[in-house]
């Protein structure tokens, strides 16, 4: 290689990695050269110094003035809260005034400005010298002076103590605070007959204060001084909720006797109760409460339930009615008796009915709008309210009211004659009922509005547990649901809850479908709520104890039934009499032998526990005309000595053939391929009846018994109590009884074959109908569920080649 080209290259390389040099040096020192690095490296370092401390300095800025907003913001904050709690104070003291002024209360003192000291001004007529009113004090053992009182502060404590104070009204601090003047004990002594005399009606009721409140001290003290073991023991602990429950009961009457208005029905029994506790004679005090406290009150109850209550003399009821009704006590201190129910539908589908009725009408004036943070007065727009049916007027006004036609009954309301606690009434307000743009119709809307609503509060705490927290000992929950529609969807969401809830109960579920069946809606329509109808089918079966579908009409109206199918109000009847008589047995008192509860029921058809899905029948008759059957059999029997017609004993083996099968629409087809070409086998059968129903009463009936003597488990239950008909139930039954008076009612719940027959004709539908994601899922289960009702039977054994 040539090496003076290799030298003068790396002469050339050394050259071009020099730093340029202004001076006239042809050479640096490597020391020069290292001065100079340092040197750009310190300057690199102050200017990058330089950069922080700006970037530091810029930020310190925006934090002060982000400080600065922040500060502003707190204060308008402050100001803002500081005007609303001054509002909300005049308010406050605005409804104290009107309150002072309905209890003839004095007026109350002029409010202090701010810096004045906390004495209540006094006039000067009324003022004490201090030295005489230091000497009051001591001879009542009272402190003279305390740290930091005036003469005004102390002047208002030594007239409280002496009770003489008459800038303001006393409060005593009893156990129920009363602006009544209690009287000493030797002034409680009562007599028998209530004064005429306003002065002297006043003293006695300064004396009933007294001595109740009294005796409820002394029933604190009382419990007070019992040991720790027998107050948290469960007795102790129920006789202290005990004397709270009577203290918080005697509030209204208290409320009463001050303002002076407790009417002479009500006086006098609590006069004639406490004269004779005060006398000893407790036996005769619990008799007057009891004549105070029953039948003395118009009952604020109405439907089927109205009939069932009795009032002394007549003798008790066989339904007890304190199972589908609460009592409770209205703001006013008068009792109410509402029924157990949780009720929910669309805004406008209530009608006329508020959510405070006559019973729970508010105490304060619903005109008044609460104020809010922003001075302008908010702007209301109210729609306009449903007027009241003509029906409702007159139940309100005290009279007869007049017969309902199809024509004038536009919502439930209109005929309903019940008086509802505000919290069974709750109105899912994101739909209207009706509405076009967006209509309650798919199953999955109401799924999801259930899913939302449950995502902001628990539904069940909020509405149902207050209800059952009042129950003693619940049997069971019945949910009554349209199934073809939204609601379907709203229903399965619920029931998925109870069951995770109150599994252990028995949930039966009434599934109210076809409700379009009789009306003109489209094909798609139709098949949308039998899709519908189907996945309802599936959730609720799935987590009832019972589902039973209710179709709108019977597949057959016996000549003796007259019903409009486009009438809601004459299909809701129907079927609230197929529903209220098939569960009566649940509701008579324990001593009659025909109760049954729920659970006894479902156990008889549903023996394998997963036979949920029960067809409803049921036939009605004339009571008169069973009556004067049953006299003729007795009088044939007694002809050849044999008087045995009881119902329990007789017809073991044949089975009732009802009038009407108000199970699900039959969706058979010429096109489905389908032939009936078996009778029903029948699983087991529940059966109710009401009235003088015998085994002969030419409905027919049939061998329930299979080839090895061997039949469904059969259990009945009846009553002589029959179904009422009020002015509000429709004339649908063309019975000589049944136009102003009772029917007669036989019902049954049957776990048969015809169940897996309709579920499967329903799945073929569906999987024509329903959509790709969901046709599977749905078509399997559905048929699952009619396989449960094909196991455990002889398949040949109801042909009718055995016939």
């Amino acid at each position: 290689m040539d090496f003076a080209k290799l030298m003068s290259a790396h002469i050339n390389k050394a050259k071009e990695a020099a730093p340029p040099d202004s001076s006239d040096k042809k050479y640096l020192k490597r020391s020069e050269i290292e001065a100079q690095r340092e040197a750009a490296y310190l300057a690199e370092k102050q200017a990058a110094e330089e950069a922080r401390r700006e970037k530091l300095e810029k930020k310190r800025k925006a934090e002060e003035y982000e400080a600065h907003k922040e500060a502003e913001r707190r204060e308008k904050r402050r100001r803002l809260a500081e005007e609303s709690k001054q509002r909300r104070e005049q308010e406050e003291e605005e409804q104290e005034r009107q309150r002072r002024k309905r209890l003839g209360l004095p007026d109350l003192p002029p409010r202090k400005k701010e810096g004045e000291d906390e004495g209540t001004p006094v006039p000067d007529d009324e003022d004490i010298e201090e030295e005489e009113l230091v000497g009051k004090l001591r001879a009542l053992d009272e402190p003279a002076r305390l740290f930091g009182e005036t003469h005004k502060q102390r002047l208002k404590r030594y007239k409280k103590r002496v009770g003489a104070d008459s800038l303001a009204a006393l409060i005593t601090d009893g156990p129920i605070p009363t602006t009544l003047q209690l009287v000493p004990e030797k002034d409680m002594r009562v007599e028998l007959k209530v004064p005429k005399d306003e002065e002297a009606r006043k003293f006695l009721f300064r004396q009933l204060a007294s001595y109740f409140t009294m005796v409820l001290k002394a029933w604190e003290v009382a419990l007070a001084g019992r040991s720790d073991e027998v107050k948290t023991s469960y007795q102790g602990k129920q006789a202290h909720t005990a004397m709270v429950q009577a203290r918080e009961n005697m509030r209204p009457l208290f409320k009463k006797l001050e303002k002076g208005d407790l009417e002479d029905g009500i006086l006098e029994p609590v006069v004639e109760i406490v004269n004779a506790a005060q006398e000893r004679r407790y036996v005769d005090a619990n008799d007057g409460y009891l004549r105070l406290s029953i039948g003395k009150a118009a009952w604020p109850i109405g439907v089927t339930m109205e009939s069932y209550f009795t009032y002394p003399p007549d003798p008790e009821s066989p339904v007890n009615h304190d199972i589908l009704f609460r009592p409770g006590i209205a703001p006013d201190g008068s009792d109410t008796f509402t029924p157990r129910t949780l009720i929910y539908d669309l805004k406008g589908a209530f009608g006329s009915m508020r959510k405070v009725n006559a019973l729970y009408e508010p105490d304060y004036n619903e005109s008044q709008e609460a104020g809010g943070v922003w001075p302008s007065k908010p702007i209301i727009q109210r729609s306009q309210p449903i007027p009241q049916s003509a029906y409702q007027v007159h139940l309100d006004a005290g009279l007869d009211p007049p017969p309902l036609t199809t024509s004038t009954v536009r919502y439930w309301s209109d005929y309903s004659r019940v008086f509802y606690h505000p919290k069974s009434l709750v109105q899912l307000s994101e739909f209207e009922v009706n509405d076009k743009l967006m209509p309650f119709e798919k199953w999955d809307v109401g799924m999801s509005l259930f899913d939302k609503l449950e995502r902001e509060v628990d539904l069940v705490d909020r509405d149902l547990r207050p209800f059952v927290e009042e129950c003693d000992g619940m049997q069971g929950l019945q949910l009554i649901t349209s199934v073809d529609d939204a609601w379907g969807g709203w229903a399965s969401g619920w029931i998925e809850r109870l069951q995770d809830e109150y599994g252990k109960f028995s949930i039966w579920t009434w599934g109210l479908g076809d409700q379009g069946s009789n009306m003109a809606v489209s094909r798609e329509m139709r098949l949308q709520q039998i899709v519908n109808s189907a996945r309802s089918l599936y959730a609720l079966a799935e987590h009832s104890s019972v589902y039973s579908p209710v179709s709108q009409t019977p597949l057959k109206v016996p000549s003796y039934m007259s019903i409009d199918a486009s009438s809601p109000w004459h299909t809701g009847a129907l079927q609230a009499v197929a529903i209220e008589s098939m569960t009566i047995s649940s509701r008579l008192r324990s001593s009659d032998g025909s109760r049954g509860s729920l659970h006894d029921m479902e156990d008889t058809f549903n023996n394998t526990g997963k036979r949920r899905i029960a067809k409803l029948e049921m036939s009605a008759a004339d009571p008169d005309v069973l009556e004067e059957k049953c006299e003729e059999q007795i009088a044939q029997a007694e002809k050849v000595g044999s008087v045995t017609l009881k119902r329990e004993s007789e017809g073991r083996d044949q089975l009732t053939e009802f009038d009407m099968d108000v199970f699900t629409k039959d969706y058979r087809t010429p096109s489905t391929g389908i032939k009936q070409q078996k009778k029903d086998h029948i699983f087991g059968r529940v059966e109710a009846a009401r009235g003088e129903w015998s085994s002969s009463e030419g409905r027919g009936g049939r061998d329930p018994r299979d080839r090895f003597g061997e039949g469904p488990a059969v259990q009945r239950f009846s009553t002589s109590l029959l179904f009422p008909l009020l002015d509000s139930f429709p004339s649908i039954f063309n019975v000589r009884s049944g136009q102003n008076g009772k029917i007669a009612v036989y019902s049954g719940l049957t776990a048969s074959t015809a169940v897996a027959n309709q579920v499967r004709l329903i799945e073929q539908i569906v999987r024509r109908a329903a959509s790709l994601d969901e046709r599977e899922t749905l078509c399997n289960s559905l048929q699952t569920i009619a396989e449960e009702y094909d196991e455990g039977w002889a398949s040949g054994s109801d042909s009718d080649e055995d016939d």
